[in-house]
């Protein structure tokens, strides 16, 4: 559990002190520190699972590398993740905060929940979830974005794209204190001993009152309005590395975070306007552990524990129908989520073949509070085994094949599944700048125990008869290196069949299956100027619609929309001498609210905005003015039948101190 005392503010102001004092033996100059050419032949490891250059990649594939990182003024990741091209933001609290288990969440292609997460390749989802607004953007390296169906490499969820976070191997001997408006304070330190490093990092938010709205344009003025009051958020994480060889490596982060909400009533609800129904106080904690090895002939992999555990607590003072309880009622639910396994592969190179082969294994459990008061809980064991086959077959094309099978064993009620998925990739190169592509490839996501079981204090009913989600994606794909240009451009159409969501009727929501489809179009463009300029913008189109596929009653037997058509990113960014200075932003357009069991509804275009800027004043000390939201603007960031705003306009000054 978070606890203020959590954070002695004596002890982090004295660290900063004491940072200023030390032995200045291990420099880094502040020349070094900014430099980064602009590299357009990059090596990306995710779309292929071994290194390849991106214009030889039958995929759309970006990497956020740590000066664009930084270039964000983010905290975390899902911050930074928020104006990437064709990424669709969502969140319930400031800075890309969630509710609960409604989590933040991250969209690719219209898939709501088609995001698998990596870190440094090992999944850390947790029943469809990933809580990026928990990992410190301080230790990440670079980001891998691979978008479109994932799966015949990394099996279940990566229905919309994958996204692989590679942490940093080595630290940064530092001590940064940040402190800004609204209640915002950050801290970090972190510390490199040989093949040790440690870091430390804690990040707050104050009370910044109403944040969301069930009124929308959709509404009437008779309408009766609940609101959410956003009181304050705490989180703390550690991390521990230790670098064995230059082939292997041990990871361990532990992490704890708290935020508070209290349910409110509002408009047209007479006397009891502004007066709260419950309120919530959300804590997670997470260990995650992860050993990585590989050697110089092809075998790599990794052994992983991910564990979860969602803990939520509070006092209902009124019912559903607005009635006062005679005594406040005290609520308290847990639930615990666990992953833990191994993934293990082989490459093996011949003059002009690839051929890689591969298998995993995961064990998955699954506890609930209210179940287990019943003694029930719930646990598999997943297998796979895949491999891919890569023919150059003269200079210009290039073939792959790939393929996975996928099993479940041991599970409740035994409910288990299996899955074949394969993939064919041609990528021709034009010439040594230039190469187009095509791709066809299946995706899978197999129904989380939640999604089969889960209880949700009674407004929540899952289904134990879900089927696993299986959907189909075509690409093809164009790009372009020249100069100091860089021009991506793909094409792509899914359909998927029992996408899982839920519905609502009544007062509950069930689980149910629908099918899914999108057909759009992504461009991008990355430009090193001159003089120490640099921009990057990004143009994306899609139509994405679902359609039920259950019998009962409140379900959508047509075809809805969700997110919005048209998205469009950009940045700029000057760098000279001791600054570095960027603005970026991110315009969902054409956008609509998809409820649960009515039809979707036009909504207002977001415009989300950063300005950052970081003086190096030499080696040691450095400065940061990040300032989100420029426009100061009231955006609902949420994509289903409530308003969850964007955060008004803040800003957070920081000082760094390199020792």
């Amino acid at each position: 559990m978070v606890k203020k005392r959590a954070l002695n503010k004596s002890l982090i102001l004295s660290l900063v002190l004491a940072g200023t004092t030390l032995g200045i033996s291990c420099e880094v100059s502040a020349e070094e520190a900014v430099t980064e050419s602009f590299t357009l032949d990059k090596m990306i490891v995710t779309a292929t699972r071994y290194e390849k250059k991106d214009l030889e990649i039958a995929a759309a594939t970006e990497v956020l590398t740590r000066k664009r990182l930084d270039r964000t003024g983010a905290r975390n990741v899902q911050q930074a993740l928020a104006k990437v091209n064709g990424i669709v933001y969502q969140a319930k609290g400031p800075g890309g905060g969630s509710l609960g288990s409604m989590t933040s969440k991250v969209s690719m292609r219209g898939v709501e929940k088609g995001t698998l997460v990596l870190l440094n390749g090992s999944p850390v989802n947790w029943r469809g979830l990933y809580n990026l607004e928990d990992i410190p953007l301080d230790n990440v390296e670079r980001i891998e974005i691979v978008r479109g169906g994932g799966s015949v490499l990394y099996g279940s969820e990566a229905m919309g794209g994958v996204i692989n976070i590679i942490l940093k191997k080595e630290v940064n001997n530092s001590v940064k204190a940040g402190i800004g408006n609204r209640g915002q304070q950050n801290y970090n330190f972190s510390t490199q001993q040989d093949k040790l490093s440690f870091s430390y990092n804690y990040d707050k938010w104050g009370n910044l009152g109403k944040v969301s709205s069930t009124l929308t344009e959709a509404s009437k003025p008779t309408d009766k309005e609940m609101y959410n009051r956003f009181k304050g958020s705490e989180k703390n994480d550690f991390k521990i590395g230790y670098k064995l060889s230059d082939y292997v490596d041990f990871n361990y982060n532990h992490g704890e975070s708290n935020s508070k909400f209290a349910y409110t009533y509002g408009k047209n609800y007479g006397v009891l306007e502004d007066i709260k129904r419950y309120d919530r106080n959300h804590e997670r904690t997470k260990d995650f552990l992860q050993f990585n090895f590989e050697d110089k002939k092809g075998l790599k992999g990794n052994l992983y524990y991910n564990f979860n555990q969602l803990h939520s607590t509070g006092t209902d003072y009124y019912n559903s129908s607005a009635e006062k309880n005679t005594n406040p009622i005290a609520k308290n639910s847990k639930e615990k989520n666990l992953t833990y396994g191994y993934d293990v592969q082989k490459v093996w190179n011949s003059d002009r073949t690839k051929l890689l082969f591969g298998t995993t294994y995961t064990r998955e459990e699954f506890e609930d509070y209210e179940k287990n008061v019943k003694g029930e809980d719930y646990s598999r064991n997943n297998f796979s085994v895949y491999g891919q086959w890569e023919k150059n077959i003269n200079t210009q094309d290039i073939l792959t094949l790939s393929a996975r099978e996928t099993w479940t064993t041991g599970a409740a009620q035994n409910k288990n599944y299996d899955n074949f998925s394969a993939q064919g990739q041609y990528l021709r190169k034009i010439d040594a700048t230039q190469s187009i592509y095509l791709s066809v490839g299946q995706s899978f996501t197999m129904p989380s125990f939640s999604n089969m079981y889960s209880a949700g204090n009674n407004m929540v009913v899952g289904d134990p008869n879900l089927k696993p989600q299986k959907g189909i994606h075509y690409e093809m794909g164009w790009k372009k290196d020249h100069e100091d240009h860089k021009w991506r451009l793909a094409i792509f159409n899914y359909k998927i069949t029992d996408n899982i969501s839920f519905s609502k009727t009544g007062n509950k929501y069930y689980a149910i299956n629908e099918d899914l489809k999108n057909t759009g179009i992504e461009f991008g463009v990355d430009i090193a100027g001159d003089n120490g300029w640099s921009y990057n913008y990004g143009l994306t189109f899609g139509n994405p619609k679902s359609k039920s596929k259950s019998e009962k009653v409140g379900t959508k037997d047509y075809w809805d929309r969700a997110f919005g058509r048209w998205q469009i990113d950009g940045g700029i960014s000057y760098s000279k001498e001791k600054w570095d200075t960027s603005l970026t932003a991110s315009y969902l357009a054409a956008r609509v609210l998809t409820p649960s069991s009515s039809p979707a509804f036009k909504t207002k275009p977001y415009l989300l905005t950063t300005l950052s800027t970081t003086y190096k004043a030499d080696k040691h000390h450095q400065f940061n003015l990040s300032i989100e939201n420029i426009l100061d603007r009231k955006d609902n960031i949420n994509h289903s039948s409530s308003a969850y705003y964007s955060a008004p306009i803040n800003y957070m000054f920081s000082y760094q101190y390199n020792f």
